[in-house]
């Protein structure tokens, strides 16, 4: 009769741990197409910026302003980012790797910022992806993809808007139609009196 009550707690027991285990394995599954939609949408922030970055620094003193712009954003020394650009990142690339190293120092606070670039530069050079350095070393995309759209927005307003773009964006919307007017409603006939 004892056999009964073990074999059942041992099959509780079982089910428990096969659930525990299935419930972890889909929320690693979630947290993994979390970071690939963060990726993708890192990867579509960066294309916009480099475009916008190429805009700017067509323009006299561009580059330097576009520089000027990271040191401030990110707190650098100017050699830093002099650095980044010798190692020929584009400007949305030197965006992220600044970004992913200032949340890499702040869970290794030993790191320095030349260090935190070193170690990313590395994983980049292996292969690497943004999004798998990120979670290689638990780091949260969010935070890069805001640092990216701010970056975008001042490079934007270094750039200015182009003048075609502008044109082009007008002459690709088609004119207005007019709707046709509503018919007018039959009048309601009077109900006969009681």
């Amino acid at each position: 009769m004892r056999a009964e009550p073990l074999t059942r707690r041992f099959v509780a027991g079982a089910l428990i741990v096969g659930l525990a285990f299935a419930v972890s394995a889909a929320v690693a599954a979630e947290g993994a197409k979390d970071i690939q939609k963060q990726a993708l949408q890192l990867h579509a922030d960066v294309r916009q910026l480099d475009a916008d970055a190429a805009r700017a620094s067509s323009t006299p003193d561009g580059h330097r302003r576009l520089d000027e712009r990271l040191v401030k954003q990110f707190k650098v020394d100017p050699s830093i980012v002099t650095g980044l650009r010798a190692r020929g990142l584009s400007y949305g690339q030197m965006t992220i790797a600044l970004a992913l190293s200032q949340e890499l120092m702040k869970k290794d606070s030993t790191l320095t910022q030349q260090m935190a670039l070193d170690k990313i530069g590395a994983d980049r050079q292996v292969g690497k992806g943004w999004g798998v350095i990120a979670h290689q070393y638990d780091l949260k995309l969010g935070h890069v993809i805001s640092e990216v759209k701010k970056a975008d927005r001042a490079v934007e307003h270094i750039a200015g808007k182009p003048d075609a773009d502008k044109n082009l964006a007008k002459a690709d919307k088609p004119e207005k139609i007019d709707k046709p007017d509503k018919p007018e409603k039959p009048a309601k006939p009077e109900k006969p009196g009681r």
